[in-house]
């Protein structure tokens, strides 16, 4: 799909515009998204868009607008802590950074070198030399290199699909649902491993232990024993033309929520969400939550709401869900994930190495704690080191790996799900007009999934409203009525 595709915005004849009853209900609605990460931003301009600016959106967030978007301050750099690179083909985030009048990250003139390390020795490493790289890639690993990124370019090339259902308005009600519009086959691969699924593909187990696994330590902290979908996407994200946002990512959900004047920032902890019921066609939401400044617990009451945040129970703020028919239960865990910054000096004697190498990619998650080690800039004549672990680095480890330490940092998150190879069955509609964002994350986490997750609530919220009030659905507007389709963007 097209990089520079616009975002659909639809303009009626005033004359027949169906739109005026739609928005008029709108107006009297009180919604809510708990949540100030891509999924809830996403969330919130959607449904913005959809409402044609008619909806007032009470956005909660515990702590602050980014979510798990964010950069720490070394060196007097501003490195990513968080979600880091964006692909190429990630359309929302193409989109939302045009939008934004954003700017991408300038590439870096000197290459960085990386190496795959078992914990123990490299088992690949890059050339300064392209020939020598190619020379090393296919004595090793022979053509399957090849073959993988092409099945990997197929599986993005299946996946950008969504895009256009989404402008054509479908929306779904569950995860699999999601996916299997995209490609029939996907939700076969949530509930295969990853490295069952390749070795099926015909893939040796040299290049899955070693190529494939490293992608995955890298992005997920976790092994191929994950399912294969979210494998494919830790592929996907392996490429070299990768990029990120100037200033950080974190600058894509500030500005998507802070530039939208319908939405109203609530800087507040929710700890309960309560339903409702006088009878049918009354039916509410009461949100409780604390008080950023005076600690007090207060509550409002919402017709939609949106929870854009994860909801299993290791989570820093839990939501307790009160008074429903049935009871709201989110299976699996998070994985724990330690950015370590530090400003120092490498030593490539700890690894076996001569000479440093820029990035070092673990692929056995048995052996070492590291997850990956990589450049993320100068200060001052040393280097700025970011380290991917699964566990705190003990200065003990630090000091072996490094010295001239200047400045540490830690960021420890909840990063993302703690993947099997049987993916649990989720839903983004939790019940009538209650809404779960992250859901989506069971298929896989990045960005750009938040992004799409977040304009699959917005449209299945918006479509739901419409059913309630006898309303043509969104998509039965596009299908119906004669539209303009106007380049926001431009």
């Amino acid at each position: 799909m097209d990089g520079n595709a616009p975002i659909r915005t639809q303009y009626f004849h005033p004359a027949s515009n169906p739109a005026r009853k739609q928005a008029s209900c709108a107006a009297d609605l009180t919604n809510t998204i708990i949540g100030g990460g891509i999924g809830g931003a996403s969330a919130s301009h959607f449904l913005t868009e959809l409402s044609n600016g008619n909806l007032e959106i009470d956005l909660y967030e515990a702590k602050r607008i980014g979510g798990r978007l964010a950069t720490v301050n070394i060196g007097n750099r501003e490195p990513e802590a968080g979600g880091a690179v964006i692909h190429p083909k990630n359309m929302y985030m193409q989109r939302f950074v045009k939008l934004l009048g954003l700017e991408h990250n300038d590439s870096s003139d000197t290459k960085h070198l990386f190496g795959i390390w078992n914990g123990d020795k490299f088992v690949f490493k890059e050339s300064s030399y392209s020939a020598i790289t190619l020379l090393r890639i296919l004595y090793r690993y022979s053509f399957q290199v090849f073959k993988l990124k092409r099945d990997t370019n197929d599986m993005v090339d299946n996946f950008a699909k969504i895009y256009k259902l989404q402008d054509a308005g479908k929306s779904f009600e569950n995860v699999t649902a999601l996916v299997s519009a995209m490609n029939k086959e996907f939700p076969n691969q949530m509930q295969v491993s990853m490295k069952d699924y390749l070795l099926h593909m015909g893939y040796t187990e040299r290049l899955i232990d070693e190529v494939a696994k490293a992608t995955v330590v890298v992005n997920y902290g976790q092994g191929t024993d994950i399912q294969s979908f979210v494998g494919s996407v830790s592929l996907a994200g392996a490429g070299y033309d990768l990029w990120s946002v100037k200033g950080g990512n974190k600058k894509v959900p500030e500005q998507l929520i802070y530039r939208n004047k319908n939405v109203n920032v609530v800087q507040s902890r929710v700890i309960k969400i309560r339903y409702i019921a006088d009878n049918d066609e009354s039916e509410q939401y009461e949100v409780t939550y604390i008080n950023k400044d005076s600690m007090d617990l207060m509550t409002a009451k919402y017709d939609i709401v949106i929870i854009a945040a994860p909801l299993t129970s290791d989570q820093e703020f839990p939501i307790e869900f009160i008074n429903f028919p049935k009871k709201l239960e989110f299976p699996g865990h998070y994985q724990t994930t330690y950015a370590t910054f530090l400003k120092a000096d490498i030593k490539p004697k700890y690894f076996g190495l001569h000479e440093s190498l820029d990035d070092i990619f673990s692929c056995d998650p048995n052996k070492t704690i590291i997850s990956s080690i990589g450049k993320v800039g100068f200060a001052n004549g040393s280097s700025i080191w970011k380290i991917f672990s699964r566990e705190s680095l003990e200065p003990d480890l630090i000091q072996k790996m490094f010295s001239n330490v200047d400045e540490k940092m830690t960021v420890v998150w909840k990063a993302y799900p703690h993947y099997s190879s049987n993916t649990p069955h989720v839903n983004f509609k939790l019940h009538n007009a209650l809404y779960h964002v992250n859901a989506i994350e069971w298929a896989a986490s990045a960005m750009e999934m938040s992004a799409i997750g977040g304009r699959n609530v917005a449209i299945l919220a918006y479509n739901d409203f419409l059913q309630k009030h006898g309303l043509m659905s969104y998509e039965e507007t596009l299908k119906d009525i004669p539209i303009i389709l106007h380049n926001e963007l431009r």
